[in-house]
């Protein structure tokens, strides 16, 4: 499946705050295809300065773990993949697209590993700044991953000493600020000129992979990334992600079951704008919507596994007030309670991802749900 989000056909005036909120729901681009639990929360930027390493910041995370140490799987639902290889990060060579020049492209592709029948993995790698310490500029980020991944996160900041071989993560609900994530098996993410994410020559990066083989035969997993930079003097707004993550939630028995969550956009920024959107569920979610305060609906979709992206074009401007809320819909028929965890088979999640500028230093903003009815817990990843 290639899936490309493209936002480059906006015109000029649109690359301004001034574009104008849009009136309905957006549009998919083009992918290759009860009791109710309310939680509220407010979101937060990120400080400014360099994540080289150290622990896996993340308030409100039920098991953060520290950089080097491994962490217990309270869900049981992730096993050990096998047979890890290298990696390895080339320039000039593997550009994203024939009309890419191969100076501006960094490769990087993780070690191969083996997914175990009936199994999944959690597989994470650790690879020195791409483009050699020097500050850039990405206009392009774009991935692939052998069939049957169910994410692709790339973290700003590596581990220290960095974990150079692909291996087992240590703590498959570690979260840093990002770079590129994915949930399909390819994705090309062009920003429009003007439009950058920033990656600091002081920062290397982590590849975290999810896959879930619901087979009878092992398969070997292979990802690969590519990084396009452009010319930082012709970027005005830096992109970032918007992640808004409920980290308790509780799924009884039957049919129907929703999780409702709300978040707050800070005013560190003053008024923002959203050019993309996604959704995050597990195998038992159903139905997903996402809306501003404001009444635009951002998504609408019943898929969990490769779940159409959405691209907002005009790109949806949001004020410091305004908020986002998001509905997951399930249909449990395990028997018992379904809880927040990183098993898309035993635990279930309600994730709202986007894509925004104007980020001054390229800084992410996040709001983590703790509870029910609890406020917004911040964390600080530093890009």
């Amino acid at each position: 499946m290639k899936t490309t989000l493209r936002v480059v056909a906006l015109a000029a005036a649109c690359l301004g705050l001034s574009c104008g909120t849009a009136s309905g729901p957006s549009t998919p681009y083009n992918p290759g295809s009860s009791p109710t639990a309310n939680g509220s929360g407010s979101g937060a930027s990120n400080a400014s300065g360099s994540s080289s390493g150290g622990a896996a910041a993340a308030s409100g995370n039920p098991n953060p773990g520290a950089a080097g140490t491994s962490s217990a799987n309270p869900s049981g639902g992730a096993s050990s993949g096998g047979g890890g290889t290298g990696g390895s990060v080339t320039v000039g060579a593997g550009a994203a697209d024939a009309s890419a020049s191969d100076a501006n492209t960094a490769t990087i592709t993780m070690g191969s590993f083996t997914v175990p029948p009936n199994q999944e993995v959690f597989m994470c790698q650790d690879f020195p700044n791409p483009f050699g310490g020097v500050d850039v500029a990405v206009g392009e980020s774009e991935s692939d991953m052998t069939p049957g991944s169910h994410h692709l996160h790339v973290f700003y900041g590596e581990d220290s000493p960095a974990s150079l071989t692909v291996a087992t993560c240590a703590n498959p609900f570690e979260f840093r600020s990002l770079l590129h994530v994915a949930g399909q098996p390819h994705l090309d993410t062009v920003y429009p000129a003007g439009m950058a994410a920033k990656l600091k020559g002081s920062v290397g990066l982590r590849l975290q992979a999810h896959y879930l083989n619901t087979t009878s035969s092992p398969y070997t997993a292979n990802v690969v990334v590519r990084l396009t930079k452009v010319d930082p003097s012709t970027v005005t707004k830096w992109i970032a992600q918007l992640y808004f993550n409920r980290t308790v939630l509780s799924v009884p028995p039957g049919d129907g079951q929703t999780v409702t969550t709300t978040c707050t956009v800070p005013s560190t920024y003053g008024q923002i704008a959203l050019i993309g959107g996604g959704s995050h569920m597990h195998s038992r979610g159903v139905h997903y919507v996402a809306n501003t305060s404001t009444g635009v609906k951002l998504i609408d979709t019943t898929v969990w596994d490769e779940p159409p992206i959405q691209a907002y074009n005009p790109p949806i401007p949001l004020n410091p007030g305004d908020s986002i809320t998001w509905t997951c819909t399930y249909n449990n028929t395990t028997g018992s309670t379904l809880t927040f965890g990183d098993s898309a088979q035993k635990n279930e999640m309600c994730i709202f991802l986007a894509r925004f500028y104007s980020a001054p230093s390229g800084d992410d903003i996040e709001c983590q749900s703790p509870s029910p009815n609890g406020a917004g817990m911040v964390t600080n990843n530093v890009p």
